[in-house]
């Protein structure tokens, strides 16, 4: 169950350019994926990008942003053999409507 590659995201506005292009300068952590407990996607990215399932992390942005009432931080993929980053995408978490009394 693979399919090809997904291509970036384009920011909507400058306040994501400027955390895209924070996160593309290295302002991130890794936060899945390891040699023994590779991604569930590692195929595809092998298939579509080469490496082995243990060489791809996700990564996301250690800066975010409130932008419309969602938390907003950059998401990618990162070949740690190569350093190869790719398939860039904005995580928006909007917060959760407190629950009503009846």
């Amino acid at each position: 169950m693979t399919t090809g590659p997904i291509p970036d995201e384009t920011p909507s506005n400058l306040e994501e350019q400027l955390l895209l292009e924070q996160a593309k300068a290295g302002v991130a952590i890794e936060i899945q994926g390891t040699p023994l407990k590779p991604l569930r996607c590692s195929p595809r990215l092998v298939e579509n990008y080469g490496g082995e399932p243990g060489d791809w992390v996700k990564m996301s942005s250690t800066n975010s942003l409130i932008l419309d009432g969602a938390a907003v931080q950059v998401h990618w993929y990162r070949n740690r053999k190569t350093g190869q980053d790719l398939e860039f995408k904005f995580k928006r978490e909007y917060p959760k409507a407190a629950p009503r009394n009846q």
